[in-house]
């Protein structure tokens, strides 16, 4: 299902544009091309590594500015923002002094990646002149940090980091400006209403909720949900891993994965997963709740999580759940089938369930959890007609509730019965004798030593420690920007599609899962948020000194360089390294 528009709100090279809408999952590299003609940005590897793509950003009036793949980058997310691309670089008809140490070093060859390692130099110029760079060995720890990950398939590498570092030595500048976080929407918190649901208003709900008021009601569904959309994130994830490659990469998304767009494999549905979580957290966030990064821990209502999350290997019962949990209930039931193939694939669904039919005990639909929170919004809108704007939330659940019953529905049927275009030439497909069997039958153990032991020093428990702390690192980035209008989203995902994905498929490789151990410290464990950023940054750091540790464990493929973009970053709004 495409995502509806979202009302264009975003400041490119000084000039504000808005008053209209644009596709929601549109990227923002694709926006400024086709919509705004500047073709400077580069499109490269479209899923966020190359970094030809990259532009400048502030996400608010008093965010630091930072770097931004525009390819990973949905417009979704840009309302408020300014940006600027190589094309805004040059002010005054005068060149940047970075694009005049490029020209005077002769830094490029063919020139695809000047355009971002131009824009990646402005940044650092930009906060040398600040004064947020002392010694000239911090310098050259930023112009790494901010240029590492770039890529450049001429090896010219050295003469771009050359050419920004002499830019920023050569930057006068004036004295340090304090930096602080991104302006965030503060939610309108009202007295709650004392009233008691009426007969009408239960009625209406379909069920009689734990709480009368419909805010309070509204936060424990959607607390669940959160915890729901996490999980099936972390399953999916894992069975992506379980896949064998190359083979069968198209299969688990390595390396297609993207973002916005109809998901076509395991990855793309993990990432739409993590949109989804998006969306249940921001509203948290907008009902003045706190966000909520748990796991399925012990439900108060048992018939909401749709069945038990157990990592495991994709196999026909795992995408049995996933066909039957993602469907919606006319999809699955026999009385709606009309004809011989839907009634055939309904009827090995409930086999391979362990069910003769939806009478019978079986996983719940996701989309049911939907349904009522949509319910109980459409009560608070009532009660509460400004508190929110009810349109834009209604519109965000229905896709949400959609993209599970059309396109993850669709996906893990074509999986479940072997028509998946990676599966089409393969016979006897999900039998595990079969050459043609998809699936390394992964083997899963925590990552934690035992109490007060060391993380032995060989190579599956060093890469499950080093997953583990970029798993806990992302959900405590996501829990910071959630709080602080999707500041440290980008880190997020860089975590998730770059180091956690290189360690998981070197411990597929041996024949292990990802261990995805739950911080018992939570993801938030601060006093305020201060203390949150301090302690993630903390958790980053640890990541640095762990991959030092257990350096000839890594995999080839693995980037060293993302925790330090990650702490470079959380340095600009902590105000400390």
């Amino acid at each position: 299902m495409q995502e509806p528009n979202t009302e264009l709100d975003l400041t490119v090279n000084g000039l504000r544009h808005h008053g209209r809408s644009v596709p929601g999952d549109m990227s923002l590299v694709h926006f400024l091309h086709e919509d705004l003609g500047l073709t400077g940005t580069k499109i490269g590897c479209s899923i966020g590594e190359c970094r030809a793509c990259t532009v400048a950003v502030r996400v608010g009036p008093q965010a630091p500015l930072v770097t931004r793949q525009a390819c990973m980058t949905s417009m979704r997310h840009v309302r408020g923002w300014q940006v600027t691309t190589v094309e805004g670089v040059a002010a005054e008809g005068a060149l940047h002094p970075v694009q005049q140490a490029i020209l005077g070093l002769q830094a490029f060859q063919c020139g695809y990646c000047a355009a971002g390692f131009t824009v990646a130099g402005s940044v650092v110029v930009a906060h040398a002149a600040q004064g947020a760079q002392d010694v000239e060995e911090g310098l050259e720890e930023t112009v790494d940090t901010v240029l590492g990950s770039h890529v450049c398939r001429c090896t010219d590498y050295e003469r771009y980091r050359a050419a920004v570092l002499a830019a920023a030595q050569d930057e006068p500048g004036p004295p340090a400006a304090p930096v602080t976080g991104a302006a965030v929407h503060e939610p309108v918190r009202r007295p709650g209403r004392a009233l008691a649901l009426s007969a009408a208003e239960t009625e209406r709900l379909g069920y009689t909720p734990v709480f009368d008021d419909p805010a309070l009601e509204l936060i424990r569904l959607l607390r669940d949900g959160a915890e729901i959309e996490h999980s099936l994130l972390v399953q999916y994830l894992y069975a992506a891993f379980s896949v064998k490659v190359p083979r069968f990469a198209d299969l688990a998304g390595w390396p297609s994965h993207r973002y916005g767009g109809r998901p076509l494999h395991l990855m793309g549905v993990a990432i739409e997963e993590m949109t989804h979580l998006d969306i249940v957290n921001s509203l948290l966030v907008a009902l003045g709740a706190a966000p909520h990064l748990g796991r399925q821990q012990f439900p108060y209502e048992q018939d909401i999580y749709p069945f038990d999350f157990v990592l495991e290997p994709l196999s026909p019962h795992s995408l049995a759940k996933y066909v039957y949990v993602e469907a919606s209930p006319g999809a699955v039931d026999p009385d709606e089938q009309h004809t011989p193939e839907d009634r055939a694939f309904v009827d090995r669904l409930y086999q391979v369930l362990g069910s003769t039919g939806p009478a019978r005990p079986r996983p719940n639909q996701v989309g049911s959890l939907y349904r009522k929170v949509t319910r109980v919004l459409e009560l608070l809108r009532d009660r509460e007609p400004d508190r929110l704007d009810y349109a834009t939330w209604l519109t965000r659940l229905e896709l949400l509730r959609e993209e599970g019953e059309s396109e993850h529905f669709a996906l893990f049927r074509s999986m479940f019965e072997g028509t998946h275009p990676a599966l089409r030439d393969c016979s006897d497909v999900w039998n595990p004798s079969s050459p043609d069997h998809p699936v390394v039958p992964l083997h899963h153990a925590s990552g934690l030593p035992p109490s007060g032991s060391p993380v032995p020093d060989e190579p599956d428990a060093a890469l499950r420690h080093l997953a583990n702390l970029h798993y806990w690192a992302v959900c405590m980035l996501l829990d910071a920007s959630y709080r602080r209008g999707m500041l440290f989203h980008s880190a997020a995902r860089r975590h998730m599609t770059g180091p956690l994905r290189s360690l998981g498929t070197a411990l597929a490789q041996r024949g292990e899962g990802l261990p995805f151990d739950v911080f018992v410290a939570g993801y938030a464990p601060g006093l305020d948020g201060a203390e949150n950023l301090r302690l993630a940054h903390t958790m980053v750091q640890q990541i640095t000194l762990d991959q030092r540790r257990y350096a000839r464990h890594l995999p080839y493929d693995y980037p060293a360089n993302c925790a330090r973009e990650t702490l470079w970053e959380l340095s600009l709004v902590s105000g400390g390294r």
